[in-house]
């Protein structure tokens, strides 16, 4: 990784570097050429040659490298650091020589004309190719991951440009790079070509512009080329002559492979020669030894290494094998149980072939089925047959490679198909997302109130679609990072990545689920709104405000989201893991007629097409009459989809999925599925407990009947706002209304027929519930494996929200098996993405449980008081039934007071944090906003501009040195730390990592990092402004003086809320007694002291401010000394008091780290002494008593001082 990096660094950065000053110094006049300029050009050249040097030692002198290859490497003598320091400096002087006489070179040929410069590198690229597919017998790149074709042509590119420009490292002889057979010669036909690309370059007609003599030029290349053979002679003399052939010898890699894996007997993991030759597969395949060698190693060795597994047989070299291997080498086990799994699953879906092409993610999902390396090696799957089988056991090897090839082949053309479409598809959306800004910008540059209302609703779309996306992305568990993603606009292409290389994700949802969702909901969120909106705005516009950006806006939403809609079906319903999960309702796109599969997909995009035009039609004819119509009508559809959902569903109103089956999550799934169905309704969403098959179809008709009714109710109300006329108005509106309905028709004649009532026939999400629980035996887990069997699918039914669970009679027969799971422990029992075990603990109806379960809870339960509740164990069923019934009413007592009494304290905190995070900080860039509007005073603007600047970059460093991770650091750089640290206090699924005391801790010295950082230093700063402006007569402006007052009181009610919450604290408390709990319990008297503390800390930063700000007037120099003598003398009391100065927190004492937390306690203690400071470890009791003692007096000398310095 080092090497790659600074490979890297070389070709993209010093080397194009190295070229554009070359470039500018050769058309310098001989005055304008100043020695900085020559020793810049010296100091790259020297620069690129020593990390050469490096890159080449690190690899050279390996010792891994020297024994897996040994014939290549080792030429780097270590025996004799004289020849060593030889060797060093002729890869310098070669380097560098090298270096200057190429640059020189592609310089001159690049100013003389910028065309034939490209086509000349393009002309050694394509013979650099040529010549190493001729050596190698392959252009591929010989690591495994790099040697498809777009990756080999990037490396093969990298390669030449690493040596065109001019850094020809001796690494490169390694076979499958350049080779010991094109190395040399390459290197000599690039120094023979130096001076015919100079001479050419100097006569065509661009070379004008050089000032330096054709003359000249020559004799500085000829100096460069000997100083670069002299380095290629002392190299040569100096290395080890046993690897001398290394640099000049015929060996391309598949001979050097073939001939390691008869020979080599090292490996990096484990020893012999079998560990060796797995080492050797590796490399791509297309440098493997002969099919027959590695047959011939794999087949009479395989079921050994399944029972007695060696130190190199993992699982990654299983699936290496599996996957890359040609199917003639693999072994008989191994085509057997690859023809028993992809050949007999499709059986249990109807199919007749493999259906690798059912997704992208089939093959690999298939793979995971398979268990371990044991399974795969000697078991026979569950889920097959005896019959079938017997058949794989009777099928001959030939068979079996032929079925095989067949399913490979099948795999690759379904992987490029699906690759196309989410590659288009994740195209449509940045394409989406691209104009819409384009369009928000338009907007604004419009200068109009229209224009500006237009963008504001474009930007605020946009900005409420992102959060809707990172928001599901939290409270789903995809994790942090996956929430900042979908915040900055990632989240299609995060999840695309996902899905596209099997990659897994956090929480419940798959990846290819997750993609789905974020999909659907970039329709629902951002596409339908900018498309109606876009609709509405452009129809109101004239012609000549309208551009083409605003129109192909709106066309191109309009394709985005058919286009989105009939991917994310194909993908969803083709699906193994929804076939698997949901049979009776995924399916009904063919599989077996790709003809069949491409009009269901047709008639989708015309579908949805129709669908979406012909509401935007409607809905820009009724908004652009009455938009408080257009809002009410389309209010009072939402109502009514919801009502006929309530009672499709058996009168069930909450959303299936757990953790977001609440009344505002349920509101905003509603939201969603109403936006989806009133113009974009993806198939998908006829799925039981989102829309239903009978709302769906009832809402199609609906829709479609409904828009003659809008435009008639627009042009009634006046519709005369609109651009078109009437009669374009009803032509557009059938047309779309035709496409919609072409599109149903083609759909439904070209899908499944087995599945056509789907769309239409009542089924609800609880009876669909009672369908699986009862028939389904075959589940596809949330990591990825299938399960057999019924109690699996149980248990994964039971992840849904429980008012959807079946009834408690059954629910009470399946689980009186508990005990007989905790005996066995059932792999679906522990499974932590299912959480068994604590949903039925939560949820369960207590009549429904155990008796086991019934005593497992009451054993944890403890009353209001924290007293552990006393049951007999010999109660009866009947009794503890009783006693958990009022345990949790109890406990939902107890929440819903701690929710109340939380909310109050969130509202609270987040005051404060929105106070510190975004009003201080917006009085910061007003305050600087204004200042620099001034000449007198635009220097001191940009000292507050970067008094912020520092503040958010020091928080973000501390974040890191505090194990708080990257989000935490984003957040500090972007001045939201408060806000996420307050949301982490109170959330039960923190942003970060870390406990429930790491969140408080770093929520406490956020607070005073932002003080101590940012507060303080402004604060003062904004009085010694309006000091100096006092003095010299300038008018100070209101937004100054509203800063510092704002600055003050924030300080001032910050120190004293934080200081409050941390005292009260029940984990500081606990921890550490003897220091926190000087607030008393009665809230009365806590509010006095808390208004005692906002008075002393208010008081004392007044007095601070004025005071320094005075003496620094009078003589900064004064000041400067005052503050750096406190500092200095509170850091020898520290060491006296403490016995050290550095900080106690792990990760923060480094000496570093430790200064800047001394300077923010100095900081803090001046003039806004927190209460929390008299810590052991930061002030302490006596030093912070003191400080706060001498600071009192302190602030009255220094006026003293100054006015005496005044005179």
């Amino acid at each position: 990784a080092l090497a790659t990096t600074r490979s890297l660094e070389l070709i993209l950065d010093a080397l194009p570097q190295t070229f554009h000053q070359l470039s500018v110094l050769v058309q310098l006049e001989y005055g304008e050429r100043e020695p900085l300029l020559w020793f810049s050009l010296l100091f790259s050249c020297l620069s690129i040659g020593y990390v050469g040097v490096v890159l080449e030692f690190d690899m050279e002198t390996d010792l891994n490298y020297r024994k897996l290859f040994a014939r290549v490497h080792g030429y780097i003598p270590n025996n004799s650091w004289r020849r060593k320091v030889a060797v060093a400096a002729g890869i310098m002087c070669w380097i560098i020589g090298f270096l200057a006489a190429r640059m020189m070179a592609m310089a001159v040929l690049g100013i003389g004309d910028a065309g034939m410069f490209g086509i000349w590198v393009g002309a050694e690229l394509v013979l650099f190719m040529l010549a190493r597919a001729a050596v190698e017998g392959s252009f591929r790149f010989y690591q495994a991951g790099l040697d498809s074709v777009p990756a080999s042509l990037f490396t093969n590119v990298l390669m030449c440009l690493f040596a065109t420009q001019g850094v020809f490292l001796p690494f490169g002889r390694f076979p499958g790079l350049y080779g010991p057979s094109l190395l040399v010669p390459w290197a000599a036909c690039l120094l023979a070509l130096n001076p015919a690309m100079l001479l050419f370059g100097l006569s065509l007609e661009g070379s004008s512009q050089i000032e330096f003599t054709e003359v000249r030029l020559l004799w500085t290349m000829g100096g460069a080329t000997a100083v670069a053979l002299a380095g290629a002679a002392m190299m040569a003399a100096a290395m080890n002559p046993s690897h001398r052939q290394s640099f000049f010898g015929r060996l391309c890699l598949k001979q050097y492979v073939a001939e390691l894996w008869e020979t080599r007997t090292y490996a990096p993991v484990g020893s012999g020669i079998d560990a060796s030759r797995a080492h050797l597969l590796k490399f791509s395949r297309h440098y493997w030894p002969r099919n027959d060698q590695v047959r011939d190693w794999l087949e009479p060795n395989w079921d050994a290494w399944v029972v007695a597994p060696p130190q190199w047989f993992t699982p990654r070299f299983v699936k290496r094998i599996i996957s890359a291997a040609p199917p003639e080498v693999l072994p008989l086990t191994v085509l057997r149980e690859l023809a028993d799994k992809y050949w007999e699953e499709p059986q249990k879906f109807g199919r007749e072939k493999p259906e690798s092409e059912a997704g992208g993610t089939t093959s690999a999902n298939s793979m995971r089925m398979q268990g371990s390396i044991r399974r795969l090696g000697s078991q026979k799957s569950s889920m097959s047959s005896c019959r079938w089988g017997r058949q794989v056991e009777d099928t001959s090897r030939e068979e079996l490679v032929r079925m095989e090839v067949e399913r490979r082949a099948s795999k690759v053309f379904a992987r490029a198909k699906q690759l196309w479409i989410w590659m288009v598809a994740l195209a449509f959306s940045y394409v989406d997302l691209v104009t819409t800004v384009l369009v928000g910008l338009q907007y604004l540059d419009m200068g109009t109130a229209q224009g500006t209302s237009g963008a504001h609703v474009t930007f605020a779309m946009l900005g409420l679609s992102l959060g809707v996306q990172a928001l599901f992305a939290h409270l789903s568990g995809q994790g942090a990072l996956s929430t900042l993603v979908a915040v900055c606009g990632g989240k299609p292409l995060w999840d695309t990545y996902h899905t596209m290389f099997d990659k897994p994700t956090q929480g419940v949802l798959t990846a290819a689920a997750a993609l789905t969702i974020t999909r659907f909901m970039q329709v629902v969120m951002d596409s339908l709104p900018q498309a109606a909106a876009q609709t509405f705005l452009v129809a109101q516009l004239d012609s000549d405000d309208q551009s083409w950006a605003m129109v192909a806006s709106i066309v191109g939403c309009i394709v985005s989201i058919a286009y989105l809609v009939a991917t994310t079906e194909l993908d969803a319903d083709k699906s193994l893991g929804f076939r698997t999960n949901f049979p009776m309702v995924h399916g009904y796109i063919p599989s077996l007629s790709a003809v069949q599969e491409a009009l269901v997909l047709l008639g989708i995009l015309l579908f949805v097409g129709g669908i979406l035009g012909a509401k935007l039609i409607a809905l820009a004819t009724l908004a652009g009459a009455s938009a408080w119509v257009a809002v009410a009508w389309c209010s009072a559809e939402a109502s009514a989809l919801f009502v006929l959902r309530f009672f499709a569903e058996g009168r069930i109103w909450k959303f299936h999925f757990q953790g977001a089956s609440g009344l505002m999550p349920t509101l905003l799934m509603h939201a969603c599925i109403y936006l989806g169905m009133l113009a974009a309704p993806f198939p998908f969403l006829r799925f039981p407990g989102y829309c239903g098959p009978l709302p769906y179809s009832a809402s199609i008709i609906y829709n479609l009947a409904i828009n003659p009714a809008m435009v008639y109710s627009g042009f009634y109300l006046g519709g005369n706002r609109v651009v078109l006329d009437t009669q374009h108005v009803w032509m557009s509106l059938a047309i779309g209304s035709g496409v919609a309905v072409l599109g149903m028709v083609l759909m439904g004649c070209a899908m499944n027929a087995t599945h056509r009532h789907t769309f239409y026939k009542p089924h609800s999400f609880r009876t669909l519930c009672d369908t699986l629980w009862e028939e389904r035996t075959l589940t596809f887990m949330p990591d990825g494996t299938v399960a057999a069997g019924l109690d699996p699918s149980r248990a994964n039914v039971l992840t849904y929200t429980s008012d959807y669970w079946v009834s408690i009679d059954k629910l009470r027969a399946w689980l009186a098996n508990w005990d007989v799971w905790e005996a066995d422990q059932p792999a679906w029992f522990t499974h932590k993405g299912i959480g068994f075990q604590n949903r039925i603990v939560q949820y369960a109806p207590v009549e429904a449980l155990p008796r086991t379960v019934l005593l497992k809870i009451l054993a944890k339960a403890k009353d209001s008081e924290g007293n552990a509740l006393c049951v007999a164990p010999d109660a009866t069923t009947d009794l503890l039934v009783a006693k958990v019934q009022a345990y949790r009413k109890d406990t939902s007592a107890r929440k819903r007071a701690g929710r109340f009494a939380k909310a109050v304290l969130a509202i609270r905190l987040y005051i404060v944090a929105i106070l510190i995070s975004y009003v201080d900080l917006a009085g910061d860039v007003l305050v600087t906003l204004t200042l620099l509007q001034s000449e007198t005073t635009k220097q001191s603007g940009f000292v507050t501009m970067g008094l912020t600047g520092f503040a958010q970059v020091v928080q973000a460093i501390i974040s890191l040195a505090m194990g708080q991770g990257g989000v935490a650091a984003f957040t500090a750089l972007v001045g939201a730390k408060p806000l996420l640290d307050t949301y982490n206090v109170l959330s039960d699924r923190p942003l970060t990592r870390g406990t429930k005391h790491d969140h408080e801790l770093a929520f406490t010295a956020t607070r005073a990092e932002e003080i101590a950082l940012q507060s303080l230093p402004q604060g003062f700063y904004q009085c010694l402004v309006l000091l100096q402006m006092a003095q010299e007569g300038e008018t100070t402006s209101w937004v100054q003086w509203a800063s510092v007052g704002g600055a003050a009181l924030s300080v001032a009610f910050i120190v004293a809320d934080t200081d409050r919450g941390t005292d009260t604290s029940a984990t500081f408390r606990m921890d550490y007694p003897l220091v926190y709990g000087y607030t008393p319990d009665d809230n009365r008297r806590a509010w006095w002291v808390s208004l005692g503390t906002f008075g002393f800390i208010g008081g004392t930063v007044v007095s601070k401010w004025v005071a320094i700000a005075t003496l620094a007037t009078a003589s900064g120099s004064s000041a400067a000394v005052w503050l750096a003598t406190e500092c200095v003398v509170l850091l020898v009391l520290r060491q006296v008091v403490e016995s050290s100065w550095r900080f106690h927190l792990h990760g923060l004492e480094a000496a570093v780290p430790s200064a800047l937390v001394h300077l923010m306690f100095y900081i803090v203690s001046v003039a806004a002494p927190f209460p929390i400071l008299r810590f052991p470890g930061y002030l302490g009791p006596s030093l912070y008593c003191a400080s706060v003692c001498y600071q009192t007096i302190a602030s009255p000398l220094m006026l003293l001082v100054a006015f005496s310095m005044e005179g």
